[in-house]
């Protein structure tokens, strides 16, 4: 968990500020794993509510979509976000909240930024060969002995009758 007691804040007047350091070794963002995370945090006292705005650095642990091969991906991640206040009246906007004891979990955030920053289709490099389709040997470590040239099994027959 990345937490932090933000209790004086909660009660605090309007404008006050807290800056909050983030430095975390390995963890798991529920389902991200992530090998740190560094960065500053500030959280800002508004109407209803804490303007929680930053930078963190953080690498995650990701598998190349062509190999297969596990690989880290360097992301950085740029926070601004309202958290809601225990009993302040409802705010539209707001999808987090601090909790009733005054924690700030940065968590939940945490981890929806990281998958924003998850590229579509990750790659371990730009030019990862993949898997040979018949064999499965990585192209990247070794080159496989498979037939290089393809031949749709529907059409399979012709072949036979040249």
């Amino acid at each position: 968990m990345i937490s932090f007691d933000i209790s004086a804040l909660t009660k605090a007047r309007l404008g006050t500020s807290l800056t909050l350091n983030v430095d975390t070794g390995p963890q798991s963002l529920t389902d991200l794993k992530v090998d740190f995370l560094h960065g500053t945090v500030q959280a800002i006292r508004i109407p209803g509510g804490l303007f929680v705005q930053g930078t963190v650095e953080s690498q995650l642990r990701l598998e190349c979509v062509r190999c297969l091969e596990p690989f880290a991906l360097p992301i950085t991640l740029e926070l601004e976000e309202i958290f809601g206040l225990p009993g302040a009246s409802p705010r539209q906007d707001v999808t987090y909240v601090v909790s009733d004891d005054g924690w700030l979990d940065l968590a939940p955030l945490l981890r929806e930024q990281s998958w924003v920053a998850v590229p579509m289709n990750p790659l371990c490099r730009a030019d990862c060969k993949g898997l040979c389709p018949q064999c499965g040997t990585n192209l990247n470590r070794e080159s496989c002995t498979c037939e290089s040239t393809k031949i749709d099994p529907r059409l399979a027959v012709l072949k036979d009758m040249l």
